[in-house]
């Protein structure tokens, strides 16, 4: 299990242990968690001062409101240090199981977390890994037979290269091997997993 992974925007990351779990989710604006005991909610603060025409100080993450006992802080912490930057959760104790449940148009963005694997389970059955080679690199299967991989040249651009079997078309002329399209991020300059189903993530 990676040691630290990303909150991702309108997207809940389920993290199992063997007696608990949470769910941790992020709305732009504040960091909630939800466990069988009870709900936290954690908002960034500035601690930022004038001092002499410049700022002095920075962000703390503290909790706006707390119902019940969740003891989520002997498990994991919540980095969140820059104002604009995406909270990222530390853990203490890797959890055995970390999943996300995104929606159809919702993209993963390879790359900027350490995780080494997605495995990936479309509403229809489907399954795909995404698996990290070195870097940015990712190979990709499908077990619709589809097959590829993702490798960022020296000039910054990226090769996606594939293969699979050609499939009938369906009654709504919408089958798919792959069921993802790549874009790229504006910010990072990563790729974009775009998922054209709704699915389950595991994260490993």
């Amino acid at each position: 299990m990676p040691e630290r992974i990303l909150v991702v925007d309108a997207t809940a990351t389920r993290l199992a242990y063997p007696d608990t779990y949470f769910e941790v989710s992020f709305d732009g604006v504040v960091v909630t968690i939800l466990g069988p005991r009870g709900r936290v909610i954690l908002r960034q603060k500035s601690q930022q001062v004038a001092y002499k025409a410049t700022l002095l100080g920075g962000f703390v993450v503290e909790e706006e409101s707390r119902q019940g006992t969740l003891d989520y802080d002997a498990r994991f912490v919540l980095d969140w240090e820059e104002e604009y930057g995406v909270p990222e959760l530390v853990f203490k104790q890797r959890p055995q199981r970390i999943q996300r449940i995104y929606r159809r148009g919702q993209s993963i963005e390879l790359g900027v977390e350490q995780a080494a694997l997605y495995c990936v389970q479309y509403s229809d059955g489907v399954e795909a890994k995404f698996e990290r080679q070195e870097g940015t690199a990712f190979d990709f299967s499908f077990s619709t037979g589809f097959y590829g991989s993702f490798r960022q040249d020296d000039d910054g651009s990226y090769t996606l290269k594939f293969k699979g079997d050609r499939l009938d078309k369906g009654e709504d002329d919408l089958r798919a091997q792959s069921k993802f399209i790549v874009s790229r991020s504006r910010y990072s300059g990563m790729l974009l997993l775009i998922l054209q189903e709704d699915a389950t993530v595991m994260v490993a």
